[in-house]
């Protein structure tokens, strides 16, 4: 018997080495290896800036996570750039802090004395830099002339346009953008008086021809001059709140708003006249409260379009994080932001990708310069803010915003969470 299980075992082992009762040998899984979704995003940011058009173009950028100040990306993020139209940012952010949302601007209409229906003297238009002034809103000041029983006007019409510096042009503008003539009396659609080119003088006659039509007796002239003390209220129009203007502003990215803005804080702030430098001196005490020292940086303009504008991606990193902390200011400045293929300057960017609809920044450009600032949220749900400037390159936009969307769109697909991903070797 024991001779017999001797014999099995080795018909066994030999059967075996003849591949009779071979087994299937067991199927493993290649190794594997944990991806870092920071490795891999900086890998694809990285990528993106071997486009060729940096063969010859500058960047600067920074992304930071708002919560914990972690910096998630950062290039060339002390390097100067225009800043372009992201400019605004900091009018914006300046203006709610030192105005506040509810602030508004008023244009008045004031009399000297009135007696039995007739203005014995002048009438007076004052303008308090009005961006949205319409020509219906002075047409009402007049009427509000009317209602006090007034039918003759003895004297001429003042317009005041003291509120603001009498410089038309901003410091470093280009001869295309001229034609902007900025005056604390202005309506944007009514064209400059042709023998003053002055928008005062276009608003005066525009209230001079309403009372003619309506019926009041005027024979004065439209000449410029301030408002006396003495002289007596008659009606008020004040626009809609800073909220709504700061959108008008920074959703379509509009200039005319953002420098008669920008020198309304310098009035509001550094006392009146209002002018380009005294609106810079605002922003740059802004800048000193809320930032124990600001980056190298220059700004003379509100809206941009100075070529002597200059800052860097740290700035605007630092100013957006300030912003996204500050209760009392961050929802009316995030509102104002364009909407990544939604609306504003962003409406046709980022269609169809995970930053649609998510991402809200600013945009700006001027030739051979695109910018891009603002915020996203991640995958899960962290909110980063970023700043990415370009410069110096020529031809069109087109390729600097297309690397602008790129680096949106990863930043806001972005999550920590992918790590448990794998990708075989």
């Amino acid at each position: 018997m024991k001779f017999f299980a001797i014999f099995l075992l080795c018909s066994a082992m030999l059967l075996s080495g003849c591949g009779i009762f071979a087994t299937t040998p067991i199927q493993t899984e290649p190794p594997t290896t944990l991806v870092d979704p920071l490795n891999k995003l900086h890998t694809d940011i990285d990528a993106v800036l071997e486009e060729v058009l940096f063969t010859n173009a500058s960047i600067g950028i920074k992304v930071v996570a708002v919560e914990t100040g972690e910096v998630i990306y950062e290039k060339n993020s002390h390097k100067l750039h225009h800043p372009a139209s992201t400019t605004k940012l900091f009018t914006a952010a300046t203006a709610l802090a030192k105005l506040g949302s509810d602030f508004q601007f008023e244009t008045t209409l004031y009399a000297d004395a009135i007696v039995k229906g007739e203005v014995v003297g002048n009438i007076y238009l004052k303008g308090r830099a009005d961006p949205v002034l319409q020509p219906q809103d002075v047409v009402k000041l007049g009427d509000a002339l009317l209602q006090s029983g007034v039918k003759s006007i003895q004297g001429q019409i003042v317009v005041d346009e003291t509120y603001l510096d009498p410089v038309w042009e901003g410091p470093g503008w280009m001869r295309d953008d001229r034609p902007l003539w900025i005056s604390a009396l202005s309506i944007r659609e009514v064209e400059p008086n042709a023998s003053t080119m002055s928008r005062a003088f276009a608003c005066g006659h525009l209230l001079k021809t309403a009372l003619i039509k309506k019926g009041v007796h005027v024979t004065g002239k439209i000449v410029s001059g301030t408002v006396p003390s003495d002289a007596r209220s008659i009606a008020r129009h004040l626009s809609p709140p800073l909220t709504d203007i700061l959108r008008l502003m920074n959703k379509p990215s509009d200039n005319w708003v953002a420098e008669l803005l920008f020198k309304t804080i310098g009035a509001e702030v550094m006392g009146e006249p209002g002018t380009w430098k005294k609106g810079r001196e605002a922003i740059a005490e802004f800048l000193g409260e809320i930032m124990d020292a600001p980056p190298t940086h220059r700004f003379v303009d509100g809206s941009g379009l100075s070529r002597y504008n200059l800052l860097n991606a740290e700035l605007l990193t630092k100013l957006l994080v300030y912003m996204y902390h500050n209760f009392e200011l961050m929802p009316e400045f995030l509102a104002s932001l364009p909407i990544a293929g939604v609306d504003g300057t962003l409406k046709n960017r980022m269609q169809g990708v995970s930053a649609e609809k998510v991402l809200r920044a600013k945009t700006g450009t001027l030739s051979g310069v695109s910018a891009l600032a603002g915020y996203t949220v991640t995958g899960d749900d962290e909110v980063f803010a970023f700043g990415i400037l370009i410069s110096h390159y020529i031809g069109p936009a087109r390729s600097a915003r297309s690397i602008q969307d790129k680096i949106g769109d990863y930043l806001t697909g972005f999550s920590r969470l992918q790590g448990a991903r794998k990708e075989k070797e």
